[in-house]
């Protein structure tokens, strides 16, 4: 059962209340930086959804920002119209991933999540509570990723059950697989038509060589016929002059 909360929010006092598996305290000085000033994965959201979805699969929950984990009231800081339409969108976003473990979606009207705000006295600031309630199943409620969360004492605790898709995300994953075989061909391709460039300029070098060799053969053939011929003339030019002078003697 949840505890009766504070009918007054006294700066720098002690709820009457300890943190447990249905009450979750959050110390949030300035609440516009967990959508301005971190990113999502350090704003501290990302703990607070998983602290709403355990406090959905416990059946109810508090989850009050403002507080130090010893109970003292401290308050949050700039909370505007603006961060609030916000907040309240990234809750309503929150179940967007969520179904029960047969894989049907979320039962709306199983589901309610009330967000009180209590202004602080003594303090310019204000203190959120996050009142959560689950009127179907409990420990029935997990992501698509098949996690399960579920509140043990004062902590958050996971664990692990078969994913459940959507159509979309089947699609989306078919497309994906497409696209990285698409990409691993192309790839290939492109390795298969560079090998056979390489190589074709391999065998241009080849070739080049070869013909570099054949003129140089080809020449040194010229050569020895030249030296053969050139032999020769000068073999039938003695032989003349001997002829004539033993002609003209």
């Amino acid at each position: 059962m949840l505890p009766s909360l504070p009918l007054e929010w006294v700066y720098g006092e002690k709820i009457p209340f300890q943190e447990s598996n249905l009450v979750e305290f959050k110390e949030v000085t300035v609440f516009a930086g967990l959508f301005k000033h971190k990113s999502l994965g350090s704003s501290g959201l990302p703990k607070y959804r998983e602290t709403i979805i355990g406090f959905l699969n416990g059946g109810q929950g508090y989850l009050i920002m403002g507080i130090q984990n010893d109970g003292t009231i401290v308050g949050v800081e700039n909370i505007t119209d603006d961060i609030m339409d916000k907040f309240n969108l990234w809750i309503d976003g929150s179940f967007n991933n969520l179904v029960y473990k047969n894989g049907k979606p979320i039962d709306p009207s199983n589901i309610r999540i009330k967000v009180h705000i209590f202004p602080v006295v003594g303090n310019p600031s204000s203190v959120i509570v996050i009142e959560v309630e689950n009127k179907g199943k409990i420990m029935d409620i997990m992501t698509r990723s098949g996690t399960i969360i579920y509140r043990l004492n004062a902590s958050n605790f996971k664990m692990t059950s078969e994913p459940v898709y959507r159509k979309r995300d089947v699609k989306g994953m078919i497309n994906s697989i497409q696209g990285r075989m698409q990409t691993v061909i192309d790839e290939k391709r492109k390795t298969i038509e560079r090998l056979q460039d390489k190589h074709e300029d391999e065998i241009k070098e080849v070739l080049k060589s070869q013909s570099k060799e054949i003129r140089a053969y080809v020449e040194q053939i010229s050569q020895s016929l030249y030296d053969k011929y050139k032999k020769e003339e000068e073999d039938r030019e003695s032989i003349c002059s001997r002829i004539l002078k033993i002609f003209y003697n």
